[in-house]
């Protein structure tokens, strides 16, 4: 009969550290053999504390807590429109946000801040014209002239979009925020197709900073981005983050990123392929 396998106490207590891990990182990390590593990890996934989720990888058992998102709060001005379309229109459910959102994350100043109300179409003609009413720079789906030229209105301006997309919201009293997941796709999505004034440097840098604090939930960002249609674009910026930035490359890997691992590893044996002809 084989004996019992103990895991040492340094091993365990450093899997309970992480979101996922691997054997090579176990074997790598303690210098051990290959064997030796699946053995310990092995052992740990039949006493429960962490779950095989595909060849080699395991996910610890506190990952869903270390995967929840801190979702950025609603600005006071962007709060004051929401009760004044409530107080008028009770019953209305709307989402909202503003570039001011993503401030906390940011190296620079936001240079103009720009809102965003996103409605149902039958509701959006009479949203758009009460806050006309009330004095804002209200403009009902635009084009891609006023996402370029928003910085240049006297007023911060107000985008109202005809959209009902239900994921990646949080519910507030009367209204729905963006994830932070959302909202940094959300800036992409514009920027790379109706052309909003935002710096794309900036919006790296934001990114790094939101992974490196660990805000990011990788399994929604990749969810949503789908739903936006841009799922290979954020895929492939997250396979070159990898690639280019050593700190970021551990922390991206610990994410939920392992059920696309084998893409990585494809597109890397390919790269080779094709340099090497």
């Amino acid at each position: 009969m084989c004996p019992q396998i103990l895991v040492p106490a340094k091993i365990e207590n450093y899997v309970q550290t992480k979101q996922v891990i691997s054997t090579k990182e176990v074997a790598q990390t303690f210098n051990l053999t290959q064997t030796t590593a699946m053995n310990y990890l092995s052992r740990l996934a039949k006493t429960g504390q962490i779950k095989n989720i595909s060849k080699g990888t395991y996910q610890t058992k506190n990952n869903n807590k270390q995967q929840t998102t801190t979702n950025p709060s609603l600005p006071q001005d962007l709060l004051n429109i929401v009760n004044q379309i409530n107080t008028a229109m009770p019953m209305t459910k709307i989402t909202t946000w503003s570039l001011q959102m993503i401030s906390n994350y940011t190296h620079y100043m936001i240079g103009k801040n720009l809102m965003f109300i996103e409605t149902t179409k039958t509701l959006s003609n009479s949203i758009r014209d009460l806050l006309l009413s009330k004095g804002y720079h209200a403009v009902l789906s635009p084009q891609k002239r006023d996402y370029q030229q928003y910085a240049l209105y006297p007023q911060t301006p107000l985008f109202i979009l005809e959209r009902k997309e239900a994921y990646a919201l949080t519910q507030q009293d009367n209204y729905f925020t963006p994830t932070i997941e959302r909202l940094w796709v959300d800036i992409y999505y514009y920027s790379s197709r109706k052309d909003l004034a935002f710096d794309s440097f900036e919006l790296g840098l934001i990114f790094a900073t939101m992974v490196e604090q660990g805000v990011i939930n990788f399994d929604r960002l990749l969810r949503y981005a789908t739903r936006r249609g841009c799922f290979n674009e954020i895929l492939l910026f997250l396979y070159e983050l990898r690639k280019q930035n050593s700190k970021l490359n551990q922390i991206i890997e610990e994410g939920n990123l392992f059920g696309r691992r084998e893409v990585f590893t494809v597109i890397d044996a390919m790269v080779e392929g094709a340099k090497n002809q």
